[in-house]
């Protein structure tokens, strides 16, 4: 499959970014913004992210696929 640490330029939306992130299925520090605009955006969906999961009384195992895909405001420099 070749080396483990080739790295791969991709795009993701907005919504999928913060699909991943809030199920803990990625990091921030997984990978680096090419961008000051999508550091940015990352670095809010983190914030916002960070917040659904200090106030969210469900369980884990719950899809919060609706609580984000409508309420994403993110605001860019």
């Amino acid at each position: 499959m070749g080396s483990i640490t080739k790295k791969l330029n991709i795009s993701i939306s907005q919504q999928k970014m913060a699909q991943l992130i809030q199920q803990g299925h990625l990091c921030a520090a997984d990978f680096k913004c090419l961008d000051a605009e999508s550091k940015q955006t990352v670095w809010q969906l983190c914030l916002w992210c960070c917040e659904k999961r200090i106030h969210c009384e469900k369980a884990c195992s719950s899809d919060c696929t609706a609580q984000y895909t409508s309420k994403i405001t993110l605001t860019t420099g």
